[in-house]
């Protein structure tokens, strides 16, 4: 189960951060020249901003569905969901190399699965996903499209049968990629493509409760 607290600089960059500061240390002691340790004093600096993972507000709100990553939607369509065979909404977030590299949970429940590829077979081979499902019965996947060093370094920190919490960190990308959210078809969209959020006080969707028979009219109403 991930901590609920967490360090400012990620602990999944430390060993990066070190072996900056044992080869700045060297190129001291060996006086290597300043070129060297300007260069390394520069990538220490660069990968100190990159690996920042600062706390953040978790909205209140229970209903509300937030960003699992800071980044810039770039699309909201109707799709068939492959992992769980439904009719859902996708929402896309695109994480850039300098949004904060965490993952958290985009609302509270239980992990139910967890998939390194589509269980049809079909589409990318670098995916992750995982699936929440809420007290109410409510539904989320979350796909994570891993780039290519996160097909090596990816960290994901919960089992299939743990409870997450609202907005609670579960897992680590470095330096980013496409992560797609896929909501209960009748949820109502936050975000319009084009609009940067936040991870976990970034609401992107809220999931809508209603009884069978306001169901069944919403699905047959003509489309406007």
């Amino acid at each position: 189960m991930p901590s609920n607290t967490y360090p400012y600089i990620a602990r999944e960059g430390w060993p990066m951060l070190v072996l900056l500061v044992i080869f700045f240390v060297i190129a001291c002691y060996y006086q290597l020249g300043v070129t060297v340790m300007i260069i390394d004093a520069g990538l220490l600096l660069t990968f100190i901003y990159l690996l920042r993972d600062p706390p953040q507000t978790v909205t209140s709100s229970p209903l509300a569905i937030v960003s699992p990553v800071h980044g810039t939607v770039i699309s909201v369509t109707d799709v068939d969901d492959p992992w769980i065979n439904r009719q859902a909404r996708s929402i896309r977030v695109n994480m850039g190399v300098q949004d904060i590299y965490s993952i958290r949970s985009p609302t509270e429940g239980k992990v139910v699965n967890q998939w390194t590829r589509q269980p049809d077979g079909k589409g990318p081979k670098r995916q992750f996903a995982f699936r929440v499902r809420t007290d109410e019965g409510d539904e989320i996947v979350v796909v994570i499209h891993l780039n290519m060093v996160g097909s090596f370094l990816f960290r994901f920190y919960v089992h299939s049968g743990e409870r997450l919490g609202h907005g609670q960190r579960c897992g680590y990308l470095y330096f980013g990629g496409v992560i797609e959210v896929l909501v209960p078809r009748i949820s109502k969209i936050i975000v319009q493509p084009g609009e940067h959020i936040k991870s976990g006080s970034g609401i992107i969707a809220q999931l809508v409760h209603c009884d069978a028979a306001s169901m069944v009219k919403m699905e047959t109403a003509p489309a406007k």
